[in-house]
């Protein structure tokens, strides 16, 4: 699995904010439990508040895992040459059966952190997986669902700031 140093940042800051979770979780668990006595007998509340401690720390210990076995990708070693993760890449797309090529701008990003509206794709997406590897002026055809799309490479960007103009 692999995530960018941003990536990285984000889901250091998702653990961060699930431990700031799980001590108001924890916190209301210990006032339910003083209110009645009781840890689950008859304190549906609590018992409610001990599944959502648990479901934190699942979550938490999830992020963890993944930052351990992920391989960190840094842009600053980026070879601006060839499409990789980390890459800001300007791609004509022609999909079967269109009659003009659409024009997209896509970064290659980590694990967890795509979003499309954003233009951030992943690294083991279709899309991605098919043009990583390529350089400015390759073209390349691939299935997707809805039949064949050819993508030609147009430029690889340094950042979005250069994509951009």
């Amino acid at each position: 699995m692999k995530v960018t140093i941003e990536g990285k940042k984000k889901i250091n800051a998702k653990i961060e904010k699930l431990k700031e979770d799980l001590q108001q979780v924890r916190a209301e668990k210990s006032s339910a439990y003083v209110m009645t006595g009781d840890t689950w007998h008859d304190n549906p509340y609590f018992n409610q508040l001990e599944q959502a401690e648990q479901e934190v720390i699942r979550k938490i210990t999830e992020l963890q895992q993944v930052l351990e076995e992920a391989d960190v990708v840094d842009r600053a070693d980026q070879n601006l040459d060839v499409i990789d993760i980390g890459s800001i890449v300007k791609c004509s797309c022609l999909y079967e059966g269109e009659d003009e090529a659409e024009e997209e701008i896509y970064e290659i990003v980590g694990h967890g952190e795509s979003n499309v509206e954003e233009g951030k794709i992943a690294y083991d997406s279709m899309v991605a997986k098919n043009i990583i590897g390529h350089k400015v002026d390759d073209e390349i055809s691939f299935n997707i669902p809805s039949g064949t799309v050819k993508y030609k490479i147009l430029a690889i960007y340094s950042d979005w700031d250069e994509a951009r103009k």
